[in-house]
């Protein structure tokens, strides 16, 4: 009878330890996908905060949401830019690539430009130029 009680202690030890754990299925380092290093993110509002950054005036299309997943050695990056404003606006980005030791891990891309219409949404995607890419921060800027 005391087997009985050390296995059903060890069992409810296992339980016990198996429910103290990290939910969620996130890797640490990385948010929604996107490698974070040791920035704090706890929501898309804060990885859209600590990725993307703006050059020159301010517009008003703002990345709202961003995704990343791996592809191979690749990473492969969704960016949902959003135009809240009651007319047509003229932005470009660019990714840039950071690898392991912070420092660019690819040549500067060239500026893309896009045209979003009145309240509209629209995707940008890509896929890193290279493996040793294992960052990258959103680079956008107004054109008006």
């Amino acid at each position: 009878m005391n087997w009985k009680w050390i296995v059903t202690a060890a069992a409810l030890a296992v339980l016990a330890a198996g429910c103290a754990t990290k939910k969620g299925f996130e890797v640490p380092g990385f948010a929604f996908g996107c490698p974070i290093g040791e920035t704090k993110v706890s929501s898309m509002d804060d990885l859209v905060k600590a990725k993307v950054v703006t050059e020159g005036r301010r517009s008003t299309v703002q990345a709202t949401e961003i995704r990343c997943a791996k592809a191979g050695d690749l990473l492969k990056i969704d960016a949902y830019l959003n135009n809240d404003s009651k007319s047509v606006k003229r932005v470009s980005y660019k990714f840039r690539w950071i690898d392991r030791e912070g420092m660019r891990a690819w040549e500067e891309e060239a500026w893309k430009p896009l045209l979003l219409y009145e309240n509209s949404n629209l995707m940008v995607n890509t896929v890193s130029p290279t493996s040793k890419a294992v960052d990258f921060r959103l680079i956008m800027r107004r054109e008006e």
